[in-house]
């Protein structure tokens, strides 16, 4: 699914460098939607953008369409 077979190294850096583009597109894009609160710092609010981004991410290298 998401490794590809070892005697292709093109493909593994290329899935690699997709999943990780993936992911910092999704966090910025959550990172700029959730709104600012006093209850969030600065901090929590990136690492909160950041692992929602990682759960996406993941989501959708996971899943497979069925032919």
């Amino acid at each position: 699914m998401f490794f590809p077979a070892p005697h292709d190294v093109k493909d593994t850096i290329s899935k690699f460098a997709g999943f990780i583009g993936m992911v910092a597109s999704i966090a910025l894009a959550v990172h700029l939607i959730l709104p600012a609160s006093a209850a969030l710092s600065s901090t929590a609010h990136t690492l909160v953008s950041i692992i929602i981004g990682l759960m996406i991410g993941w989501l959708s290298f996971a899943v497979q369409l069925k032919k």
